[in-house]
């Protein structure tokens, strides 16, 4: 993700600024190519397709739609598109890339050397920040997954099966370093733990608690259960 840069300059009065000899203006990195016109409709598409994929799903959601929110003609998506499943293809494609991002940057944030346990506490936060970050293209892919053909979902499957392989380490890590029981089957635990942040997409409402705090409880159930920690005790009747 392409964040924008900032500059911050400070006002000088005249009557409180030494007078000095003009700076030498610094040269301007070059701008980023400007995406060519069929490379921009082609983006076009695809964002109004995970928008209308999202709020219609797989079953109602019509070329026709996808056309007009992308401000185009219906027999021109053809032009980059051979079907409206080709659209979901790559609609899911990108989903899975972002979700992917999130988690390695988060990751990435850390320090050399971080245990096991750190690891896997910020590849939650980071997947619970795309999921829940009211981006179409992650919150169509869970919305139609399960309306899919079986020859897109059985592809699709292949490539989670794929991503997984992140999680598989991470678990088989914090096995070793002994935070995880050798009696854990690690791949319920990750089905487990990713079908339960993927369907936080569908209880989560901005206020109560932020995402982070929501994954710190994910973190918190995953390694220390939910009954009192040492040296705290529980409510009356909570």
């Amino acid at each position: 993700m392409d964040w924008p840069e900032t500059v911050g300059n400070r006002p000088m009065t005249l009557d409180s600024a030494p007078v000095r000899e003009p700076r030498p203006r610094k040269a301007k990195a070059p701008a980023k190519p400007a995406l060519k016109k069929s490379e921009a409709t082609r983006q076009r598409i695809l964002d109004a397709a995970a928008f209308v994929f999202r709020r219609k799903g797989y079953a109602h959601a019509r070329l026709s739609d996808i056309a007009r929110k992308s401000r185009t003609q219906t027999s021109s998506i053809y032009y980059y598109f051979d079907s409206r499943e080709a659209i979901v293809f790559e609609v899911l494609r990108i989903a899975n890339e972002k979700t992917a991002l999130y988690v390695t940057n988060a990751m990435a944030e850390l320090p050399g050397g971080a245990s096991a346990r750190d690891r896997i506490s910020a590849a939650i936060h980071g997947h619970f920040r795309i999921v829940l970050s009211d981006n179409d293209y992650t919150s169509a892919h869970m919305r139609i997954f399960d309306q899919l053909p079986d020859k897109v979902q059985r592809h699709f499957l292949e490539v989670l099966d794929r991503n997984a392989g992140l999680w598989r380490e991470l678990f088989e890590a914090a096995r070793a370093e002994g935070v995880i029981g050798a009696d854990v089957d690690l791949s319920v635990l990750r089905l487990l733990l990713l079908g339960m942040m993927n369907w936080s997409i569908e209880w989560f409402k901005p206020g109560r608690m932020s995402v982070d705090q929501i994954a710190d409880q994910a973190v918190r159930m995953l390694f220390d259960g939910v009954g009192p920690r040492p040296g705290t005790e529980t409510a009356a009747g909570s």
